[in-house]
């Protein structure tokens, strides 16, 4: 495959990809061989290494490289290269994707605080409880976390809002998201996912707009960091 066919998105994550794999395919980077740390990718690129991380996503989605977490980002042979399908070009990057839920599901937070009626309640207690039953099936518990952050956005009583955050969790369902998430998938992270939503549920009961806020970005930011940490 040629660079040339890859994703033609402006996106900056996507420009990074296409010089890499440009780089990969005159040989600068060798199968078998090791590329760079992200740091020094990031400073050689003047990108930032969320960039970098993000463009590493879309190259492994094209099976130019490897990533091996832990143990560095590996450049495969030609013969396996381009074998999957390229991820859209206008493919959201998940660092974007939790930046745009930060905002908009905070707010949906605070005003739930204030709007919820018992009856909410009470379901986002019964969603939450039912992922901390389901710790180790995956699929349950995604759906019962799903159905929290959706009750929370039905809460606060936005169409609009509520709309927004539907938009942002079917972005999940892409590609970038799926490569990212399935390497943080640990049953110690879907257990703090359960206190996160614990304690945004005691500042529902108090009906306090900005510690419900506060809760939900604290949240939001552990996911954030989970991505930013990952070592490569």
């Amino acid at each position: 495959m040629s660079p040339l066919d890859l994703p033609t998105g402006s996106r900056r994550y996507l420009q990074i990809a296409r010089q890499l794999a440009a780089e990969i395919q005159n040989g600068r980077y060798a199968a078998g061989e090791r590329l760079p740390p992200e740091r020094e990718l990031a400073h050689t690129l003047d990108v930032s290494r969320t960039t970098v991380r993000e463009a590493l996503l879309a190259l492994e989605i094209m099976r130019f490289i490897e990533i091996k977490v832990g143990a560095g980002v590996y450049v495969l042979d030609e013969s396996v290269r381009g074998r999957t399908e390229l991820p859209e070009p206008d493919s959201v990057a998940p660092s974007e994707v939790l930046a745009a839920r930060r905002l908009v599901e905070a707010e949906t937070a605070a005003l739930a605080a204030c709007n919820a009626t018992p009856a909410q309640l009470d379901r986002m207690r019964q969603a939450n409880d039912r992922m901390a039953e389901t710790i180790d099936d995956i699929a349950a518990f995604d759906a019962a976390d799903a159905l929290f952050h959706e009750l929370v956005a039905e809460a606060a009583g936005n169409d609009v809002l509520s709309g927004f955050v539907s938009q942002l969790w079917r972005m999940r369902e892409s590609e970038m998201w799926a490569f990212w998430y399935d390497q943080t998938r640990h049953p110690a992270n879907r257990r703090q996912s359960v206190e996160d939503h614990e304690v945004i549920l005691r500042a529902f009961s108090r009906r306090s707009a900005d510690a419900a806020r506060t809760a939900m970005q604290s949240h939001l930011d552990v996911l954030a960091n989970r991505f930013y940490e990952l070592k490569l």
